[in-house]
């Protein structure tokens, strides 16, 4: 056998019931006792909450921004939050925030006078260190806010910041610039040329980058004369690897100009010139706006140039014809000459063309040409013949616009006028036309560069060859321009045609292409032959 080892269980004793009365006193006891305990709980509750309050009370306001100190890439447009823990006077905190670098911006309050921001007046300067600071100041229950200082810096938004052209001249849409001219376009951060496409048109550029990645030059030599669009392909980067976000386009053209000095007319100037074999090389043909030709008598042609801007040197000039005195009044201004037949001035006593004749003191005779063909003017002469003679003549502007052409009828590089014994040949690298006539090369005889001619046109009327003498006893040739008739027109190699009227004999023709498409005349110089 083997002996238990667990202890022996132990029964409690049995207590006797309390009587009934003592169980009653019992009972109200513990009910004072619940009481008590309850409402030294409530007091301590009540005592804690106002103690806490009391001690959040003395605690100072606090607030808080929406950039971390020392944050990076903050977008340029962004405006500073900032968020008190109590309300603060408006007039307060702007008196306690600035900003530097300096930068013009407001203050707004936004929610409760605890919420503010600082906006500023234009975008923050791209990868720029700002330095944000709050002075100490009290709440409106005056409570200290202490004051602190935080930092962050913008981001970069990598783009084309400029485009220039020759001399450093910036270009903007609808500014044009000379056949081969060098552009530059100008970034604002160091860029990945690999990630770099601009398009002219939709054809790539040829881009050479500068050592420090920030520009690249590209060349319109062998770009076609006439509107240019740029645009930058997507997917640029710089070297830090920011994306270009921001499209890119420059809407510019390639024209030839002439950039000779060149004095402004409050109305347009018409000076008679001679073409005969004594007179050309003529001065000043290359800065006119339009140039007239048409038969004189005896086979040479005369022309009427108009000037909206004169140049230094004009000339030479002869006398008008019965033509030049109907465009004088359809283009609104003053007709330079060196003088006129009878039948001429009884031709313009029927309605009058302000003409001005050799004055001595404008025109001159230079004995570096021959007689007749010697007579000249400078610019300056021509602006103040219309100031001191004929100042009560309105203002007037020639209409110039770069024609918008619909598709051409055929192509125009070699165009032949017989009637005044020329030939006009295009240039394409220039986008204009030289004139030969009768084996004559023109030239401008200031610039000694061939004559580019911008637009040509040859005009279609009716034609009298009238029993008047020119004092050579040849016949002059009359042309009735106050009317309508067909035209051709010569514009970057092609050819259109179509109609032109005469919409009141004090106004400019008007051109209308077969389309329907109104023709504008371009800026430059416009030939317009004016034949049978």
């Amino acid at each position: 056998m083997s002996l238990s080892t667990s202890l022996p269980r132990i029964e409690p004793s049995t207590q006797p019931a309390p009587p009934i009365g003592r169980i009653k006193r019992r009972r109200r006891r513990t009910g004072r006792r619940v009481l008590l305990a309850v409402g030294l709980a409530l007091v301590l509750t009540v005592g804690g909450i106002g103690g806490y309050i009391a001690y959040e009370n003395t605690l100072p306001t606090t607030f808080a921004t929406n950039f971390r100190d020392g944050q990076k890439d903050v977008p340029t447009d962004s405006r500073v939050l900032i968020s008190f823990t109590r309300p603060v006077l408006p007039s307060t905190v702007q008196a306690a925030f600035s900003i530097s670098p300096a930068t013009d911006g407001a203050i707004t309050a936004i929610s409760d006078n605890t919420q503010y921001a600082w906006t500023p007046a234009k975008p923050l300067a791209e990868l720029t260190t700002y330095t944000a600071t709050l002075k100490a100041i009290l709440d409106v229950g005056h409570h200290r806010v202490q004051g602190t200082t935080w930092s962050f810096t913008t981001i970069i938004v990598p783009h084309v910041s400029s485009v220039t052209g020759a001399g450093g001249v910036a270009l903007n849409n609808g500014d044009e610039v000379d056949p081969g001219t060098v552009l530059t376009l100008n970034f604002n951060d160091a860029m990945n040329p690999a990630t770099v496409a601009i398009l002219i048109g939709t054809k790539p550029a040829t881009l050479k980058w500068a050592a420090d990645d920030r520009s690249a030059t590209l060349s319109t030599v062998g770009v076609p004369t006439g509107p240019l669009a740029l645009q930058m392909a997507a997917g640029g980067r710089d070297q830090t690897g920011h994306a270009v976000p921001l499209a890119f386009s420059l809407h510019s053209g390639i024209y030839y100009h002439d950039h000779e000095h060149t004095t402004p007319l409050k109305y347009p100037a018409l000076i008679q010139v001679p073409n005969d074999q004594n007179a050309v090389d003529q001065n000043g043909l290359q800065a006119a706006n339009i140039v007239f030709e048409y038969l004189a008598e005896g086979g040479i042609t005369r022309l009427t140039a108009i000037f909206q801007n004169v140049p230094d040197l004009i000339g030479p000039m002869r006398s008008a014809r019965f033509i030049s005195l109907k465009l004088g009044r359809h283009y609104k201004g003053l007709l330079f000459q060196s003088g006129e037949s009878a039948a001429t001035a009884a031709r313009d006593r029927q309605d009058p063309t302000p003409q001005f004749f050799d004055v001595n003191g404008y025109q001159f005779r230079t004995p570096a040409r021959i007689a007749p063909d010697n007579l000249m003017i400078h610019g300056a002469s021509v602006r103040a013949a219309e100031v001191n003679y004929f100042g009560g003549i309105s203002a007037y502007t020639l209409p110039t616009a770069r024609p918008v052409m619909p598709p051409a009828t055929s192509g125009a590089s070699s165009v032949t006028v017989d009637e005044h014994y020329s030939v006009y040949t295009y240039d394409p690298v220039m986008g204009t036309y030289g004139k030969t006539e009768a084996g004559h090369f023109y030239r401008d005889a200031t610039s000694k560069q061939p004559l580019r001619i911008e637009m040509l046109i040859v005009l279609h009327t009716q034609e009298q060859l009238l029993n008047v003498g020119d004092g050579h006893g040849a016949h002059i040739h009359d042309y009735n321009i106050d009317s309508s008739g067909l035209f051709n027109v010569y514009y970057k190699g092609q050819s259109w045609k179509g109609t032109w009227k005469s919409v009141n004999s004090h106004a400019p023709l008007v051109f209308t292409l077969s389309d329907g498409t109104a023709l504008s005349l371009p800026p430059g110089l416009v030939w317009i032959d004016v034949t049978q």
